[in-house]
């Protein structure tokens, strides 16, 4: 009696599940992997590293993770959210208390200035300060540094540490 409980069990589970797969398949739902960043972006990234040995890097990040409407009113509020909810800034660059420093843009043909320029002006109404750098001229290592990271900032890494 128990394995046929068991046999029904799983035979009622198989078929939840296969006319669940023909429901999303009906729907037109169909996903696939991307990467999370292009080649290019990948090799900034391992800059980026390099530079800032003592900070940690967050590629892609949504701009409602770092930034959030200041209105009161609670649809000028929302409206000011979906404003901004399907950006995401290229990089952003902590110190090791996850505070941000800074957010790395690397602009290429996929960058509107326009729509860069009222990003960047978002950013900085809530005090993050952005950094961009051209695709087709990156910067070496050290000039990473030293633009990215306020002249305040303490680093250990080998090109400035006593």
């Amino acid at each position: 009696m128990k394995v046929v409980l068991v046999v029904l069990i799983v035979a009622l589970t198989a078929i939840a599940i296969w006319q669940a797969l023909i429901k999303s398949a009906a729907r037109g739902e169909a996903y696939k992997s991307r990467r999370l960043m292009t080649e290019n972006e990948s090799e900034f990234f391992g800059r980026l590293i390099v530079a800032l040995p003592d900070h940690y890097i967050f590629p892609q990040v949504a701009l409602p993770a770092l930034i959030e409407a200041a209105a009161r009113d609670k649809k000028r509020a929302y409206a000011d959210y979906l404003r901004i909810a399907q950006q995401r800034v290229d990089y952003v660059v902590c110190d090791r208390s996850c505070q941000v420093v800074a957010v790395v843009e690397l602009d290429d043909k996929t960058h509107s200035r326009k729509k860069d320029e009222v990003r960047d002006a978002r950013l900085q109404q809530a005090v993050i300060r952005t950094v961009r750098f051209q695709s087709k001229s990156k910067p070496t290592v050290e000039l990473l540094r030293a633009t990215v990271l306020p002249a305040s900032a303490p680093t250990n890494s080998p090109a400035t540490a006593a």
